[in-house]
């Protein structure tokens, strides 16, 4: 959700979004925001924010129309902060990593801020099994890839074979525990996209619409993977960026030993299988360049998989 241009609707298959001078609004007919509206006013009334990172601000919720109305931000995704400064394009028109040891720092501190997010729900009252369906989304996931010839059969069987036996163990009440994991409140779709950055180098987190209870790691490996993908497409990325992956989990108060548990494994896998068939399905949605950028990140989420295997 880029909320950089005022007076422009902004459309993806789940929603329609409008933007004005102060406010972004957010209607869709496809299922309620009333879960994203409370979770937004929720962490408002805990204040759960860091001295740089906050949850956007809401506005107002129309349960009659079903539309979410927040604080516009003035900036732009921390996607294309990274981006577009960081490969030969975007460097001749004239984008550049401005005071990039800030920006760092405020992944850091994303890491913090997510942590405290955590903390707020966690175990509270819930169990294990919250954390279960990952296990069927995955079979879902890798179900519909087959169907659509998007991976080879071959790929296929040895990515099930890896990554379903551990999934099933989600089941067991020990699992998330003996992975360093637990139940909480989580974002459920915490990714570099969907975090702004303002003129004053603030970080605002965006797009709750998936909140629900699973396991902390849902959110921590997608912020990862994102991270660690962008940062594997290209040799600059990697000589700048490549560090920012465990800047991040270590803001969050993880070492790198937590991405070896199976857990965070699987969580890593089934958020670059998501993104293969998010640029399958949105690919006539996408500008031309949108689509080459999707097709990178792509590449290099399945390298990480293929070395799993």
């Amino acid at each position: 959700m880029n909320q950089s241009n005022a007076g422009t609707a902004k459309i993806n298959p789940r929603s329609t979004g409008f933007i004005n001078n102060e406010v972004y609004r957010k209607h869709t007919s496809e299922r309620s925001l009333a879960d994203e509206a409370g979770e937004l006013q929720r962490c408002m009334q805990l204040e759960v924010a860091t001295e740089n990172v906050s949850p956007i601000r809401l506005v107002d919720f129309d349960t009659a129309t079903n539309t979410l109305t927040t604080e516009r931000v003035h900036g732009d995704e921390l996607f294309h902060t990274l981006w577009n400064a960081t490969y030969l394009l975007g460097r001749l028109r004239g984008h550049c990593l401005n005071d990039p040891q800030t920006i760092f720092s405020r992944i850091r501190e994303l890491g913090e801020w997510l942590a405290l997010y955590h903390k707020t729900s966690a175990n509270q009252g819930v169990d294990n099994s919250k954390a279960a369906w990952l296990l069927q989304d995955t079979v879902r996931k890798i179900r519909d890839i087959r169907q659509e010839k998007l991976l080879p059969e071959r790929l296929l069987n040895k990515i099930e074979a890896r990554f379903l036996p551990v999934l099933e163990k989600l089941n067991t009440q020990t699992f998330l525990a003996e992975n360093g994991a637990f139940v909480c409140r989580a974002h459920g779709d915490f990714i570099v996209y969907n975090v702004l950055i303002d003129q004053n180098r603030q970080l605002h987190v965006v797009d709750f619409g998936d909140t629900r209870v699973s396991g902390n790691y849902e959110d921590v490996a997608r912020m990862y993977s994102s991270l660690y993908a962008i940062a594997d497409t290209n040799r600059t990325r990697r000589r700048r960026l490549g560090h920012l992956p465990s800047v991040f989990l270590n803001g969050y108060g993880l070492s790198m030993q937590a991405t070896e548990t199976p857990y965070f494994k699987c969580n890593m896998a089934y958020n670059y299988l998501t993104h293969l068939e998010g640029q399958h399905y949105m690919r006539d949605l996408l500008s031309w360049n949108s689509n080459i950028e999707m097709s990178q990140i792509t590449r290099a989420g399945m390298r990480w998989i293929k070395r799993q295997l």
